[in-house]
């Protein structure tokens, strides 16, 4: 999709770069990501936190008990007296078993969003919509597909932030349960056919753990690789406005429906966040959200590692696993138009002790730092 290296330098592994046999290696690196059977069946949330626990879940299986350990989970703040919706509950007693390697290094590399004065949701601007996504709709269209070849891997470093996962902001008293929140520095090698083992290597509690990524047969509503990307994603406006509301020929987008509207809108921007896109996907993309109603844009937004940019985001209940309203946005940069991250800004009024974010403050963000094809995991472009 895009290559957008961080104006800061993030801590990152070290340079050894492993063979190719790194899937079995305690030198090589990894990470998860994985689907919803169906993705309509779905509620209505972040599918990419249940998608990346199903993902190590799948490659638990496959790993022999004699070498696995567990891995805690960390212990997360959520809103007191907040029923959990059925997806949280799973990942409340999900306990993640695998093989891994870690390597310690110094601390959390996503920086503590809530600050003095300090807001990431920028200013509200009288731009519209359309005009900043058909300018990133047509910087898209320009790029030459990449020549890839079905043995090679779509390398993607990213840093995510979680409000819930932010020792800073939730180190008191209140209420914990555990959540899947990702967290930190994360690099991916996933196959470009789907058909070989991917490696991820993720920052959790301090070190960088090491996860073979387990091939996934293909799923209905879910697009796990570039190719499956090429062949089943629309490539025209009018057929991705339709895959985002997931309705066929013949039948109309619930466009108008605030509650199709923002699945429309988080669909699309978790294919940004998850997925490097051949580039006529990708400009189809940005003109299908455009025609979203209620979409507003604004100046200044940052994303977690602090790049500022124009966002065009909506704002709504996403059931974002009890944070009340906040405005799900795709951040691009102002000068080239290309995509930055997928964040979720909080529109909430403090009205709670155990409450700690303001309005403006970064709920959630997923910074795609570098995208790349290379030959092998462990190498990056």
């Amino acid at each position: 999709m895009n290559e957008n290296p961080s104006p800061r330098d993030i801590p990152s592994p070290p340079d050894a770069s492993p063979s190719p046999d790194a899937a079995a290696s305690p030198e090589a690196p990894s990470s998860a990501d994985v689907p919803a059977a169906v993705e309509r069946e779905l509620p209505p949330g972040r599918h990419s936190v249940l998608r990346e626990q199903l993902m190590r879940e799948i490659e638990n299986r496959t790993e022999s008990a004699d070498t696995s350990r567990p891995v805690a989970v960390r212990p997360l703040w959520r809103r007191p007296a907040f029923a959990a919706p059925a997806v949280a509950a799973v990942l409340t007693v999900a306990v993640v078993v695998g093989s891994v390697v870690t390597q310690h290094i110094t601390g959390p590399s996503a920086p503590t969003v809530l600050k003095d004065d300090d807001r990431s949701g920028g200013t509200l601007s009288d731009r519209s919509a359309t005009e900043v996504l058909e300018r990133a709709a047509e910087a898209a269209g320009k790029r030459k597909p990449p020549a890839i070849e079905d043995d090679q891997f779509v390398y993607t470093k990213r840093e995510d932030y979680h409000w819930k996962a932010d020792d800073k902001l939730t180190g008191s008293e209140c209420a914990r349960t555990l959540e899947g929140h990702p967290f930190g520095t994360r690099e991916f090698w996933r196959s470009v056919d789907g058909k070989h083992a991917g490696l991820s290597w993720e920052e959790e509690d301090g070190a960088m753990v090491k996860r073979r990524l387990a091939v996934v047969p293909r799923m209905k509503g879910f697009v796990g690789s570039y190719r499956e990307a090429e062949d089943e994603l629309p490539s025209d406006a009018e057929g991705m406005y339709r895959y985002l509301y997931g309705v066929k020929e013949g039948k109309e987008p619930k466009a108008g429906d605030k509650a199709a509207d923002r699945n429309a809108f988080e669909k699309g921007a978790e294919l940004l966040a998850a997925q490097m896109l051949p580039p006529k996907v990708e400009a189809a993309l940005y003109r299908a959200l455009a025609r979203i109603p209620g979409l507003t844009v604004h100046e200044g937004a940052r994303d977690t590692v602090g790049r500022s940019g124009v966002s065009v985001g909506l704002a709504g209940r996403f059931n974002d696993y009890g944070q009340g309203r906040s405005r799900y946005e795709l951040l691009f940069d102002e000068r080239t138009s290309a995509f930055l991250a997928f964040n979720s800004v909080n529109l909430d009024e403090l009205d709670e002790d155990c409450e700690s974010l303001r309005v403006g403050d970064l709920v959630s963000s997923e910074a795609i730092l570098k995208r790349g094809v290379v030959e092998r995991v462990g190498e990056r472009p």
